[in-house]
């Protein structure tokens, strides 16, 4: 809404300019509301039976280190910057202020890399690069989560005696909501005897891994500059998150099941 001057006496107009030029002291600003997802009535409810059920059977910060909670984001370029320069007049075609243009097959604006990872308590995995051979978007497939994934680096953890449930959302290429016999990470879970449990569906409030990929895109987006390694700054960005702040994210899942039911199955803050 547009602000309006209006007609008030002399000392009433003298407090509304200082609470527009002073305002600021008191502890008062200005901002953009926060966004929050919508949450449908119904997912609402599973929202709060989840979180109801959650605090439970894991009523303690401490009950929840056994998760690993797991994940895959998806990066690219959207954009191709410019090169800008300062000219003095009559150099618009001067050699110094021109520069060529080549095709690249290359070319960074085509760079898109899809990664997997997982976190939990005193642990952080590997930054996993995928790709997909039947798209382009990173929409994880059955026979990609099992043979990069779960061969790749659940496997390893599995034979090293690690004790963990793996936390992961009900996507279709996690063998979540396909009973088929060609269910192959179905299969695979099965065999290897792998605990997991599927998160609560549209909550990536409840899943600290959303917190850690939302810190590598802004490390990404604060770095990134033209001509800069993508997949680098992304490396770099993951490398960052230390693993004492993962251990509060961790901790913080009984105060994010409270804030559920705070909310009234509504997104939280988190």
């Amino acid at each position: 809404m547009r602000a309006q001057w209006v007609s008030l006496p002399f000392s009433a107009n003298f407090y509304l300019l200082f609470l527009i030029f002073y305002a600021g002291t008191l502890g008062y600003r200005k901002c953009i509301a926060c966004e929050k997802g919508f949450v449908s009535p119904y997912n609402a409810q599973r929202r709060i039976k989840a979180a109801q059920t959650a605090l439970f059977y894991r009523p303690r910060p401490e009950d929840w280190r056994d998760i690993r909670w797991s994940d895959e984001v998806h990066f690219g370029r959207t954009a191709k910057g410019k090169i800008k320069i300062i000219r003095k007049p009559g150099e618009r075609y001067c050699p110094d202020c021109i520069y060529h243009v080549e095709e690249d097959d290359n070319d960074p604006i085509q760079e898109r890399f899809h990664c997997w990872a997982a976190v939990g308590w005193n642990f952080k995995s590997e930054l996993q690069f995928y790709q997909v051979p039947t798209n382009d978007n990173g929409k994880m497939s059955l026979q990609v989560y099992r043979d990069v994934i779960l061969n790749g680096q659940v496997a390893q953890w599995l034979a090293k005696g690690d004790q963990f449930v793996l936390e992961e959302d009900g996507d279709s290429g996690h063998g979540g909501g396909n009973s088929a016999k060609s269910n192959i990470v179905k299969a695979w879970k099965e065999e290897h005897g792998l605990k997991h449990f599927f998160n609560t569906p549209g909550s990536p409030d409840l899943s600290p891994i959303e917190n850690c990929w939302r810190a590598v895109k802004q490390y990404v987006k604060a770095n990134r500059y033209l001509g800069s390694d993508l997949r680098l700054l992304i490396l770099e960005g993951w490398k960052r998150i230390d693993q004492t702040s993962i251990n509060k994210l961790v901790d913080s899942m009984v105060v994010r099941m409270q804030d559920v039911l705070a909310c009234e199955g509504q997104m939280t803050g988190w």
